[in-house]
């Protein structure tokens, strides 16, 4: 009776831990696979130039795997369009907090460097095809134009 509660108590602990830490870490390794080839097209190379900047706006206080965490959660969550079949790991990735958590003003250097970063996304809208849905009342109010 006592190994039974033994190997059960080992079974929740396990279970719980895996809860917790085990699923982020198979969600971090997953997705940061796929989204390394959505934000970084061009390879290694445009990784490292990304992590050099991200060095030079943190002063080098966080090491490339806490900064490339960073970049991958924050500019995953701009360019994957949630709304969209996502995979499960990428979903849970991109909705788990960040590893490290930037001041303000890293902050503002950070989305003004990478403020349009993927540059053939999907998401940005070009000039030509712009689509508008408009909204009109019959109460003989205004037209409101928003983007699609």
């Amino acid at each position: 009776m006592t190994t039974l509660l033994v190997i059960l108590f080992a079974l929740l602990g396990f279970g719980l831990w895996f809860w917790k830490k085990g699923l982020a870490l198979l969600a971090e390794k997953n997705a940061s696979k796929e989204l390394e080839k959505i934000l970084f097209p061009k390879g290694a190379s445009e990784k490292e130039a990304t992590l050099v900047s991200l060095q030079k706006i943190t002063k080098d206080k966080y090491n490339n795997d806490l900064l490339l965490d960073y970049f991958l959660k924050i500019k995953g969550l701009q360019v994957i369009n949630m709304y969209d079949p996502v995979n499960f790991w990428t979903r849970r990735f991109l909705m788990s907090p960040t590893k490290v958590k930037l001041n303000y003003f890293e902050q503002v250097k950070f989305y003004e460097s990478f403020l349009n970063y993927p540059q053939s996304s999907a998401r940005i809208i070009s000039t030509a095809s712009k689509e508008y849905i408009t909204s009109e009342s019959n109460g003989g109010f205004y037209k409101k134009q928003q983007l699609a």
